[in-house]
């Protein structure tokens, strides 16, 4: 077993224990109970826009989001938190192997709750009349979003020693209150940027309108939300080796 899948595999299991597979798997399936609630409540046709709402708020919106900010924020911050960052930079392998495994760990982790999800989602969905065709847009845009906060959010877990405080600031103020007022700045926002990928790929039977008020003025394009992504990734990596080159590890 090399050193980087050591590392992925030990950041995994840290990530994913019993409690936290509980609790987010149940937190990643709260869109699903509301959708099915909603199409219970509703008179008449109308299930689109309501799986569109599920999706924009809370599943992309808070649900994938706070996951990935506490999964991510525990990858590397955990390490620093628990005093054993100094054990782990002293074994031989870099320190980009080392901030690029716990990135990956932190989006592994943070994806399979992104799977629940979306399948929760797309499970009430098809029972309630619509089509499984939606599945791979909407886990598309779910991957875009989660891979784009676990990056930041691992990168924040290095910075400071209070990722979640920070993180959940930067959420519920910047994102969704900041930007909603200020569309134009949609493009500093992760999981507008997988909305807008999921709306791009969304079949061309599915209405538009119960997605595109949430992207603000971002144009729906999976291929620029997947760019903007690989940039997020290679800028928090290159960001976060810098730092644990510099920083004490204790």
């Amino acid at each position: 077993m090399t050193a980087f899948v050591a590392v992925v595999r030990v950041t995994l299991l840290q990530l994913l224990g019993r409690k936290k597979l509980l609790g987010f798997g149940l937190l990643s399936l709260i869109p699903a109970a509301l959708l099915f609630f909603a199409a219970r409540a509703r008179v008449g046709p109308g299930l689109d826009t309501d799986l569109g709402a599920m999706v924009v708020s809370p599943f992309f919106s808070i649900v994938l989001p706070v996951t990935a900010l506490i999964l991510g924020g525990a990858a590397l911050g955990d390490e620093r938190r628990d005093k054993t960052l100094s054990f782990l930079v002293l074994r031989p392998m870099g320190r980009l192997t080392i901030v690029v495994a716990k990135t990956v760990a932190a989006i592994g982790a943070s994806l399979l709750f992104a799977v629940i999800g979306t399948l929760g989602l797309a499970l009430v969905y098809a029972v309630g009349g619509g089509g499984l065709n939606v599945i791979p847009s909407v886990l598309a845009g779910a991957t875009v979003l989660v891979v784009a906060y676990a990056s930041i959010f691992t990168l924040l877990g290095n910075v400071t020693t209070r990722p979640t405080v920070v993180g959940l600031l930067y959420i519920v103020f910047v994102e969704n209150a900041f930007v909603q007022e200020l569309p134009r700045l949609a493009p500093i926002s992760p999981w507008r940027m997988g909305l807008a990928a999921t709306l791009d790929l969304m079949p061309d039977d599915y209405p538009a309108r119960a997605l595109l008020g949430g992207i603000g003025e971002l144009v729906p394009s999976w291929t620029n939300a997947m760019l903007a992504t690989v940039g997020i990734v290679v800028v928090s990596i290159a960001i976060g080796t810098v730092l644990l080159r510099r920083r004490d590890a204790v």
